[in-house]
Formats: structure tokens, sequence, C-alpha cells
């Protein structure tokens, strides 16, 4: 039996104990939870804590300086912004926090360079698309530049924290998001406090504290070697690793934004607002979700080197069990306090809807036992077992939701959500069992160096 790898003591704490050639049984490992290694996942809670108390903090500021309308104009910009961060996760940022950890010493700097590169050509490209797209619909040139810039600063900023943690720099992390945060926060309500804040003035705020951030991270980027030789192997490895990626972002955009277009049409903007209240809410839940993504695949792409199919089943169990049971816990602990906070953050109209709280919080357990599975998915670099799940999701909302809010209200989109990701689930819990039984050997030269 192959060991388990090093990083996965760090996640879950379990230990392995060489006494002569005899080694400890499965229980006596799980025992010894939390007995190693647990300063990078405890940092990595630590930042993501941070990051969504100061998000949740943010929403709050912009919702009561801007009004509605504005607040509606600056979240249609963030959802343009949005929609290219779900495309730098797929080709630049997911391909590298798979392959590079398990990658050599001597070849590990020659490929973070080349992924500079692509971040690089990715943010030119990206930002320029957000600035004239939403110049052009809104007529508003100040508004567009502003976007663009902020879009790319915040993808520059998210490259930033993911890079550092593939190379192994949490606490580098925990001080440029605290940087990030505290400039953006403190400047929002500088401004609201002033009577001056804007849809424009609040990204240029988003622009200046992302790209602060940004060179604050430069010192520590570890070492690079630049050999163009392997400019064209690795980049056709990043793209074989992030194609089905790139797609089932799309798909995943489409879907929860085409529902609340729906709803918007036939519910009112009203119940709209709601919806956003709860989501905002539940940003508190995406402290799990983010704090593994930061730390799992990592972990993953190197016990899949190391221990091939064997070293990286636990990976997932650990994160799967980890994922569910965190998961669970806020869910029944928001269904408890959501009414206190809805009229505590948005005012005490809103507590009537703490139902809405209760149920969108139950998809955060489905899907954080979809994200383990994600996770393996990456390190094996079939993605398109992902596209495939989230694409039958996808195709399930759209067919329902029109149907099912019209004849339900909110309740049936709600409904339709959580329908959706237990379909994600179920299908990647069928395509990964039957991989995860097929010999080590069959992985071939899709197994990480």
């Amino acid at each position: 039996m192959p060991a388990l790898p090093r990083d996965l003591r760090a996640l879950a704490g379990a230990r392995r104990a060489v006494l002569g050639r005899r080694v400890l049984a499965p229980r006596v490992l799980a025992r010894s939870v939390l007995a190693r290694g647990a300063a990078g996942p405890a940092l990595s809670v630590a930042d993501q804590a941070l990051v969504s108390a100061c998000n949740f903090a943010t929403t709050i500021v912009l919702a009561h300086a801007l009004g509605l309308e504005a607040f509606g104009l600056f979240s249609t910009a963030w959802i343009a912004v949005l929609l290219t961060v779900s495309l730098q996760l797929g080709l630049v940022v997911c391909p590298m926090i798979s392959i590079g950890p398990g990658l050599g010493d001597e070849a590990r700097p020659a490929y973070y360079a080349i992924v500079l590169v692509h971040e690089a050509a990715f943010l030119t490209l990206a930002g320029g698309a957000v600035a004239i797209g939403l110049a052009l619909a809104f007529g508003d040139r100040a508004l567009g530049l502003a976007a663009g810039v902020a879009c790319a600063a915040h993808l520059a900023q998210d490259f930033c924290r993911r890079y550092l943690f593939a190379r192994g720099r949490p606490p580098v992390v925990l001080g440029i998001d605290a940087l990030n945060q505290g400039i953006k926060l403190a400047g929002l309500i500088l401004l609201s406090r002033a009577g001056i804040l804007s849809p424009t003035r609040a990204l240029e705020v988003v622009a200046a504290s992302a790209a602060l951030s940004c060179l604050c991270a430069i010192p520590f980027r570890g070492p690079l070697a630049w050999r163009a030789g392997e400019f064209g192997a690795a980049s056709r490895r990043q793209w074989h690793s992030g194609r089905w990626l790139v797609l089932t972002g799309l798909m995943q955009w489409l879907s929860g934004y085409g529902g609340l277009l729906v709803a918007g049409a036939l519910l009112g903007v009203t119940l709209i607002g709601v919806v956003r209240a709860a989501q905002s809410i539940l940003g508190v839940l995406n402290l799990i979700r983010d704090a593994l993504e930061n730390i799992v695949p990592p972990i993953a792409g190197r016990a899949l080197a190391q221990g091939g199919l064997h070293g990286l089943r636990p990976v997932i169990g650990v994160t799967a069990a980890i994922g569910f049971a965190g998961g669970l816990s806020f869910t029944a602990l928001l269904a408890l306090t959501g009414k206190s906070l809805l009229a505590a953050a948005f005012g005490p109209d809103m507590a009537a809807y703490a139902w809405v709280v209760a149920w969108y919080s139950l998809l955060f357990p489905v899907s954080l036992v979809s994200f383990a599975q994600i996770c393996a998915f990456r390190a094996l670099e079939r993605t398109g077992a992902v596209f495939a799940a989230t694409a039958a999701a996808a195709a399930l909302n759209l067919a329902l939701v029109y149907p099912a809010v019209r004849g339900f209200g909110i309740e049936g989109l709600l409904g339709v959500a959580i329908t959706s990701e237990v379909l994600v689930c179920l299908v990647l819990a069928g395509l990964l069992r039957r991989v995860l039984r097929a010999p080590t050997g069959t992985l071939g030269s899709l197994q990480p160096a």
C-alpha cells in the first residue's frame, strides 16, 4: 500500500508512523487528526474568513450608499467581471494549481514563468473586452474604462493569491488579501461618508486596492526560469487540462445568472433583491469552498504524482467529508440565525424572507462534495467529465427554471437550483467511481510528472 502523501497529512492531520517495517492501521491514522502540518490550512481558512467578511461588508456599504438603481448598475458591471474570473479559472488558474505542484524542482520554475505569460495575455484581453463592452452597452466611457481597469486588477490579484498558494506561501496570501480588502473597504466608506460614491468611483477603488496588493506580492513570486523551448509543450498541457473547465465556467455562469434573469422578468425587482441579499448572507459559506480550493488541488496533484490513484483516493475522501460536514454545520446555523442576519444587514423588511437563506444554504453541502470530485478530475487532467456534469445540470436548469418560477415563484427558482446541484454531484460520482476503479497503470501520460 503506498504511503499517504505528506500534504494529505497537512489537510486532515492524518500521520503515518513507521516502526521498522510496520505501518499503523488506518484507524490509528484517523485518530491523529491535526497532529501535524496544520499551519497552511489554518492560514487559508483565516484568509478566506477575512475575504468573506470584507466582501459582505463591501456589499452592505455599496447597497446603502448607492441606492437600488446605482447599485444595480455596479452589480451589472461586476457580473461581466465575474464572467472573466470564470474564464481565468479554467484557462490559467485551475490547470496551474493542479499541474505545478506535481512537477519536479527543476521543471517548476520554467512552468510558472510560462503561466505568468499566459496570465498577462489574458489580463490584457479580458480588461479590454470588459471596457469596450460596457462602454457600448451603457454609453458611458468613464464607467467602461473604470470597469475594464477594475477587471484587470481584480483578475491579477485573484491570480496572485492562487499562485502564491500553489507555491506554498499562505502567510503572504493572508497579507496581500488583508491589504487589498482593507484599502478597498476603507476607501468605499470614506467616499460614502463624503457623499461622492458612484459606480464609477467604486470600481476605481476596487482597481486601486487590487493593484497595490499585486505590487506587494511581486517580491514573493519564487524562482522563475524562462525556457522558450518549453513554451509550446507547457501551453498545450495547460489547454488540455483547462479546455473543459472554460466551458464548465461558462455553463455555471449562464445557469446561475440565467435563472435570476428569468426570475427578474417574472417576479419583479424586489424578489431579485431578496435573492441577492440571501446570496450575500450565504457568502460566509464560500469560506469553506474557497479555503479548500486553495489547499486541495495542489495536494491532489502531488498525491497523484507520488502514489497514483491509491494516493489520490484518500485526498478526495477526506475533502468530501470535511466539505459535507462543514457545509451542513453552516446550513444548520444559518437556518437558525438567517432572520436576524437579514434584519441586521438589510433592514427589518427583509426578515420575512429568512426562509430563502435556509433554502439556499442547502446547496452548499452538496456543492462541496461535488468540489472534492472535481479536484480529482483536475488532478487526472480529465476535466471533460466536469463539463459533462455541469452541462447536464445547466440544461436541466434552463429547461425547468421558467415553468418552475412561473408556477411556484421564488420557491420554484430555489428548487431548480438545488435539483441541478444534486444532479452535478451524482453525475460526477458515477464518472469518478469508474475512473478510480481503473488500474493505476492506465493513467499513462495523464499522471503529472
